[in-house]
């Protein structure tokens, strides 16, 4: 099984809507969760320069898949996701 990589923003903007939360991220995943997932931070990519192409901060990509106003719900859904679709085999 291939792991997931979860890319955290940590521009200003999206720390500031709520991004500080994703701090502690790791530790409330779920233990099978936590066995897949690779978390990295990134350098602001622009989302928020574009919000009415992308949405609201914060933003995070699973994958390849971007999230708009995330939040810890929105980013283990979408790995469940992923792991039942098969995406992270």
């Amino acid at each position: 099984m291939n792991k997931i990589t979860v890319e955290i923003c940590y521009g200003t903007l999206c720390f500031v809507m709520g991004g500080e939360v994703f701090e502690t991220l790791q530790e409330h995943l779920p233990e099978e969760i936590k066995q897949v997932v690779t978390l990295k931070g990134m350098v602001c990519p622009g989302y928020c320069h574009q919000q009415e192409k992308y949405g609201k901060p914060p933003f995070v990509k699973v994958q390849d898949r971007l999230i708009c106003e995330a939040n810890p719900q929105k980013i283990i859904a979408c790995i469940t996701n992923l792991m039942k679709d098969g995406s992270n085999q």
